[in-house]
């Protein structure tokens, strides 16, 4: 099964044609059986008037191909609730999407689709969680076999597999006052463009899903391309797919995924 992964689009006003002329040729020329949108399909903020119209020019480019989606944590960041974001989406006869957490059964895989929040309500982190519920719901889809699961924001476990270093060393990005990098030990593929931003508290989604997915795709972090194994379970991290995010220096991108060798391909939108 190939399905095309596509993250953070953040369609608004201001960029958006430059966005949806490139998205357009990209699907068109993409032979897959399933399209995902791994959230911040619209930028919230910039378009707190006429939303729907926002996101009918994301949806409109898939034809009849069939989609599914999962919330960001731009998606609903106006005065447009899940619910009514949720009501547009699946009025599309191609849409899968069932809610904000939901599987799919297609093609001998079990997908499994996480909201994975916006912000933290409290105190010890600043983005969202994946709640125990949630973690107990995707479990409770996989029956045999290993699933895939899609959400937005990264686990908080990659914050392990990164070195702080007080001193520019190669393949490092500069966040928070220091310079951060793969520890030699991780074997990885793709690009680190920018510090991942996982929520601060780990809820321990990685660990009580590892015996039963064999992938996870993430968003989130427009500049991060990176592909790695953690307790068993391959991290397929999708960068930024919309010209008109805060990454203009940086090359949008999608992924075409081969659900059986997990295989990705990198595709410049």
């Amino acid at each position: 099964m190939k399905i095309l992964l596509i993250a953070d689009v953040h369609n608004r006003p201001k960029g958006s044609r430059e966005t949806l002329e490139k998205l357009e040729r990209v699907i068109a020329d993409t032979e897959c059986d399933l399209i995902v949108f791994l959230g911040d399909i619209v930028h919230g903020p910039d378009t707190h008037e006429n939303y729907e119209h926002y996101l009918r020019q994301v949806l409109d480019l898939t034809g009849d191909k069939p989609f599914a989606t999962v919330f960001g944590n731009h998606d609903d960041e106006c005065e447009t609730t899940k619910d009514d974001i949720l009501s547009v989406i699946k009025s599309y006869k191609n849409s899968l999407t069932d809610g904000r957490n939901y599987a799919i059964n297609m093609m001998g895989e079990t997908l499994i689709f996480l909201d994975s929040g916006s912000y933290y309500d409290g105190e010890g982190s600043f983005y969202d969680t994946v709640k125990p519920e949630q973690i107990e719901f995707a479990k409770s889809q996989v029956n045999g076999g290993k699933a895939i699961v899609f959400q937005h924001i990264i686990v908080p476990d990659i914050m392990s597999a990164l070195d702080r270093s007080i001193i520019y060393k190669p393949k490092s990005v500069l966040a928070k006052g220091g310079f951060y990098r793969f520890k030699k030990s991780i074997s990885y593929s793709g690009k680190l463009g920018e510090l991942p931003c996982p929520p601060d508290i780990n809820t321990g989604e990685l660990e009580s899903l590892a015996p039963y997915v064999k992938a996870m795709c993430f968003g989130h972090d427009h500049k991060n391309t990176f592909e790695l194994d953690m307790m068993g379970v391959r991290l397929i991290q999708c960068a930024g797919s919309g010209s008109n995010s805060y990454d203009k220096k940086c090359p949008s991108t999608v992924k075409l995924l081969d659900t059986e060798t997990l295989d990705t391909k990198l595709i410049y939108v």
